[in-house]
């Protein structure tokens, strides 16, 4: 008895759809090694991309550096940015010729190269100057601001010079400062380097509470004479009384001249002296006489 066998294939057309699903794999893993890049790949391509990145940095950067060098050397050396004027404001005493002397050139230099730090400097060394400050202003001009220090006093030395609140020396004596308070140094040299005007303040603030008395009113004190290191002497602008006093006890000694006002007996006496550099003590010296009368402090 014969059987056949279905859907048997022959050995020919076996072998050709074995070849067949061969090549459709082959086929899908190549498609997948197509879709997948390897590792390698994507390293190379973010290294190229921060060198991109860096190198444009580096060319923007070397532009504006170039920009600004470019810029500059037209600002430095363009004739329109070239000094033609110079203000000064704030100045009272002091001219702008002598200012402009003090300075040095300053017109035809370049606006942006002039130093101005330097100008300040120089400006504030000036005994007359306080402070100073100087700043350009486009395209040509220069302006200065100034605060003068202001005369308070005259002191004299071999010469007679002024002097602010401050105790420094500003020049020598102007006719319109004539009428301000005169002291008088022990020192007969020209004006000392080193001076200090710590005592001559102090004179000068004494003198000043002493002349805001009625007693004062008609004829204030304006001399102050130092007389060596601890005694100094106030005179009258009438040179018709002299007070006496110590600069170790300038306060006690205007406390001792108040009970003088008040324990004289007399109040028509012409007083030609008071000494009040004594610690309890007031010597006061009559211009009718040579006597002195001595009047104590009593203390508790």
């Amino acid at each position: 008895m014969d059987f056949a066998i279905a859907g048997q294939k022959r050995p020919s057309e076996a072998w050709s759809g074995l070849r067949s699903e061969r090549k459709k794999k082959q086929r899908r893993g190549g498609d997948l090694n197509k879709k997948a890049p390897s590792k390698k790949s994507i390293y190379d391509i973010s290294s190229l991309r921060i060198l991109f990145e860096l190198t444009s940095k580096i060319f923007l950067a070397g532009v504006v550096i170039y920009l600004f060098y470019v810029s500059y050397s037209f600002m430095i050396s363009d004739p329109r940015f070239k000094i033609t004027d110079i203000s000064f404001h704030g100045h009272h005493v002091l001219t702008e010729k002598h200012l402009l002397d003090w300075l040095g050139p300053v017109q035809g230099k370049n606006l942006f190269k002039y130093d101005l730090t330097k100008a300040t400097k120089s400006l504030a060394k000036h005994p007359w100057i306080l402070s100073a400050s100087v700043q350009r202003k486009f395209p040509r001009e220069i302006q200065v601001e100034l605060t003068e220090r202001v005369p308070y006093a005259r002191v004299k030395f071999n010469k007679i010079f002024l002097m602010d609140n401050f105790g420094k020396i500003l020049s020598e004596e102007k006719q319109e400062y004539k009428h301000l308070p005169l002291i008088v140094e022990p020192d007969k040299r020209k004006k000392p380097d080193n001076f200090s005007g710590e005592k001559v303040i102090q004179s000068l603030k004494t003198m000043h509470y002493f002349n805001k008395l009625p007693f004062f009113k008609n004829n204030p004190l304006d001399i102050v004479e130092l007389k060596g290191n601890s005694r100094i002497i106030f005179f009258t602008r009438n040179r018709d009384l002299q007070i006496q006093m110590s600069m170790e006890a300038l306060k006690d000694g205007f406390k001792n001249f108040m009970i003088v006002l008040d324990t004289l007996e007399d109040k028509t006496m012409k007083i030609q002296m008071i000494d009040l550099s004594f610690k309890d003590q007031v010597v006061v010296r009559d211009q009718d006489t040579i006597n002195s009368t001595s009047i104590k402090r009593q203390t508790n």
